[in-house]
């Protein structure tokens, strides 16, 4: 990875004994190229909640991507995975593959950024890796698309019908297509 991932790193606060677990996790995100923008494990103990809500927005929006630890259940993480999505920033939810209660409400949703990585110690700082480098060749363009309203119907009942937005739709159309190509290329 030749450029740094700005990565925000989101993860229940209240399970001291996770507290090992998260510097690791940090550790890891380091290793395979992020960099922290706010580092609550260290600061929160001398910012106010205010503070400490301030500057988590400041660097969610600041952020190539959102890691979360989701192993525990945690409204705050919560909160700040849908603040993430809505404001279009990827997220990466980290499971532990021992988990006894991960956040099922995270589990069960479904957005084209969110992914959901299930780890152990062992190969976490991997899998971290793989994900941000996914993310980084990943990276949308945004263009204006005028169609006919007979095109755009069409999108609308194939997208609900396939339970995905139009823009993934025409993704996924597309890159049917570009497969199709570059088989004939070959």
């Amino acid at each position: 990875m030749g450029k740094k991932v700005n990565v925000y790193f989101s993860a229940s606060s209240l399970y001291n004994q996770s507290f090992d677990l998260y510097r690791k996790i940090v550790d890891c995100i380091e290793l395979a190229g992020g960099k922290i923008l706010f580092n609550w494990l260290q600061d929160k103990k001398i910012l106010s909640p205010q503070q400490v809500f301030d500057e988590a927005i400041k660097a969610i929006k600041s952020a190539d991507v959102l890691v979360a630890e989701i192993s525990t259940p945690s409204t705050g993480v919560g909160q700040q995975i849908a603040y993430s999505i809505n404001n279009k920033v990827p997220v990466i939810a980290l499971v532990n593959e021992n988990a006894k209660e991960p956040s099922r409400f995270t589990l069960g949703t479904e957005s084209e950024l969110l992914n959901i990585v299930s780890y152990n110690e062992t190969n976490l700082t991997g899998k971290l890796k793989i994900n941000l480098d996914k993310l980084l060749t990943r990276k949308f363009a945004k263009f204006n698309f005028i169609s006919t309203r007979e095109i755009n119907n069409y999108l609308e009942i194939e997208s609900k019908r396939k339970n995905m937005s139009k823009s993934r739709y025409l993704r996924m159309l597309i890159e049917e297509k570009m497969g199709k190509l570059e088989s004939k290329d070959e």
